[in-house]
């Protein structure tokens, strides 16, 4: 009876201990600020993808010029897209007949074919990101 009864009020702590333990690498807090041409980039995303394609890829939204998120330490390659609203080219309309539409305004270097890198070890990091369209 002693067994049967320290097995069952045992398990609910061991579940909750299983529960609770850490699951994958330690994360790191990562901040910053992104701006285009001066301006900070109003609404966008920031993706920070691992060169170790064996450890997750992380993002976070951009809002005001802010991002924040938590990634585990290592080197990324980091690409960001933010979109506006402007017209379409001439000839061009939407799927409704819209005139104008979100289209991507960040040069294909931020984004699709991105130069941008960083690393990013332990301690908290905070990571600027300054645009520009030359």
């Amino acid at each position: 009876m002693r067994l049967l009864l320290s097995l069952i009020l045992g398990t609910p702590a061991f579940l909750f201990l299983l529960g609770c333990s850490p699951s994958g690498p330690a994360t790191h807090s990562v901040k910053g600020k992104v701006s285009f041409d001066g301006t900070d980039v109003k609404e966008g995303l920031i993706y920070f993808d691992n060169t170790d394609k064996s450890l997750p890829s992380y993002n976070a939204i951009i809002t005001d010029g802010s991002y924040t998120t938590s990634v585990v330490a290592g080197k990324y390659s980091v690409r960001i897209t933010a979109m506006k609203i402007t017209p379409f080219p001439a000839g061009k309309v939407g799927a409704s007949g819209e005139k104008e539409g979100p289209q991507q305004y960040l040069p294909a270097k931020f984004n699709e074919k991105t130069t941008l890198s960083a690393e990013v070890s332990a301690a908290p990091k905070e990571l600027d990101f300054l645009l520009t369209s030359k």
